[in-house]
C-alpha cells in the first residue's frame, strides 16, 4: 500500500508484521506503527473511499488475506456486531494516534519509549521463558521513529531500561522482563525496585 494511491482494498494479516509508514518534515519515511497478526490495515479508504493516508510494507514475510472493499462494505452493512467492531478499531488507532502525539510533546525518552514498549508487548506478545518477546523485527532506528527522536537517544533510554531489569535487548530482539514493573514505569511511576533489601 501507497500513500496517495486510491485504496480499494483492506488487508487483514494472517501472518506476519508490517510497517505503517508516512513522509517526515524533510520527505523521508517515518515508522508511524505496526500492525502484526490479526490486525486490518487499508480499512479506512474502504470505509471514506479516499486515498491511502500512508504507507504500508511488510517488515518480516507476512501474509495477508485480500478484502475487495465493496465485499468488506457489503459485509459490514449486514453484520452489525462486526461493523461495530470495525469501527472500534478504527476509533482505537485514533486515539492511539493522539496519544502517541501527546507523547512527542516534552515527555522523557525514557518514558516514551517505555510506553511504545509496553503498548506493543501488550498488543503482540509471547510468553517466553525470560518474560514477554516483542516478535515484530524493529531497529532502534524504528524505535526512534515511533518514540520521535534519534538512534542515538533510543540507545541510551534502551540502556536505562536494561538498567532497571525492565527489558533484554538483542539484534531486532525485544524481551519484556517485568511488564508489571514496565507499567509502571509507562504510566509515569518510578518502577519498585527488584531488590528490597534495606542499605
Amino acid at each position: 500500500m501507497r500513500d496517495g494511491e486510491a485504496g480499494q482494498d483492506a488487508f487483514l494479516i494472517t501472518d506476519g508484521c508490517v510497517k505503517v509508514l508516512g513522509d517526515n518534515a524533510e520527505g523521508n519515511p517515518a515508522l508511524l506503527a505496526v500492525r502484526m497478526t490479526g490486525d486490518l490495515v487499508g480499512e479506512l479508504s474502504v470505509l471514506d473511499g479516499k486515498p491511502r493516508s500512508s504507507t504500508v510494507q511488510a517488515a518480516s514475510p507476512t501474509r495477508t488475506r485480500v478484502i475487495p472493499g465493496r465485499d468488506l462494505l457489503a459485509f459490514l452493512s449486514t453484520h452489525p456486531a462486526t461493523a461495530a467492531a470495525v469501527h472500534n478499531n478504527v476509533t482505537a488507532k485514533l486515539r492511539e494516534a493522539i496519544r502517541d502525539r501527546i507523547d512527542l510533546n516534552g515527555a522523557p525518552v525514557a518514558l516514551r519509549l517505555a510506553r511504545v514498549i509496553l503498548k506493543l508487548g501488550t498488543a503482540y506478545g509471547t510468553e517466553v521463558p525470560e518474560g514477554v518477546l516483542i516478535g515484530a523485527p524493529l531497529s532502534q532506528a524504528d524505535f526512534g521513529s515511533l518514540v520521535g527522536t534519534t538512534e542515538q537517544s533510543i540507545r541510551r533510554a534502551l540502556g536505562t531500561l536494561r538498567d532497571e531489569g525492565l527489558v533484554l535487548s538483542h539484534y531486532r530482539k525485544l524481551i519484556v522482563t517485568d511488564m508489571n514493573r514496565l507499567r509502571e514505569m509507562a504510566h509515569g511511576r518510578a518502577p519498585a525496585s527488584r531488590d528490597r533489601r534495606i542499605r
